[in-house]
């Protein structure tokens, strides 16, 4: 059975991702810090028919991810797929002018530091094998930025950077590195809830775009399993 390592777990991407490769006969294992959420998660997609379980982490900690990374391959071996979806959002917005040093600093970790970790651990035995798919979920500012959200779109640039580069090293190999450029609001998400509660109308008025989960999990896991570029807008 092939197995599906979701980094990020929640109740909209996250779930809606479990879902889909699920559904294609995948395993998953989820991966959050909220041990409730990841509780509940596990018991819908339980009842779904989909075998899982979860491993708590900070994504921000490194010496956590490393632990993770550790339980997983224990539990599981290496991964087929490894998707990251990071979704805190409670300190947006940082525009521009705001995003001083240790803003920035504290940024690093979940945004370009801990994927970048993610994949220099699970690559090299991703291309040994021959196979496998490292997917990062990103807001379409990695690639046309908004002054509001420089706290995310500028380590996410590098991250987009990055996916580029390492995926010249690894495609040959038949392993596929792909970033998912998000220019939507996501419904159920966190960013939603933020959006509802008024939480933006001092960057904007503007009605946002929405778009359901499960269209994004489609679309990961098409990069996951078929020959498609790098870098996905939805």
């Amino acid at each position: 059975m092939p197995h599906l390592a979701l980094f990020g777990a929640g109740p909209a991407l996250g779930l809606s991702t479990a879902q889909r490769f699920g559904r294609a006969g995948y395993s998953v294992t989820l991966i959050a810090r909220n041990t409730e959420v990841l509780g509940q998660l596990e018991r819908q997609l339980t009842a779904a028919g989909v075998t899982v379980d979860h491993l708590v982490a900070d994504l921000t900690d490194t010496v956590a991810v490393t632990a993770a990374l550790d339980e997983l391959h224990a539990r599981h071996g290496l991964p087929d797929a490894v998707v990251y979806s990071p979704g805190d959002v409670s300190r947006l917005p940082v525009n521009a002018t705001a995003l001083d040093l240790d803003t920035l600093r504290s940024w690093l970790p979940l945004h370009l530091l801990t994927p970048v970790h993610l994949l220099h651990t699970l690559l090299p035995a991703m291309t040994e094998r021959g196979s496998g798919a490292a997917l990062i979920a990103l807001g379409s500012g990695a690639r046309q930025p908004q002054s509001a959200l420089a706290s995310v779109n500028v380590p996410q640039s590098g991250l987009l950077t990055y996916l580029h580069t390492v995926n010249e090293e690894v495609r040959p190999h038949g392993v596929r590195v792909g970033g998912l450029l998000i220019g939507r609001l996501i419904e159920r998400s966190a960013a939603a809830r933020l959006v509802e509660s008024g939480h933006f109308d001092e960057v904007t008025t503007e009605e946002f775009p929405r778009v359901h989960p499960d269209e994004l999990a489609e679309e990961l896991y098409l990069m996951a399993t078929t020959d498609t570029e790098v870098e996905r807008a939805a």
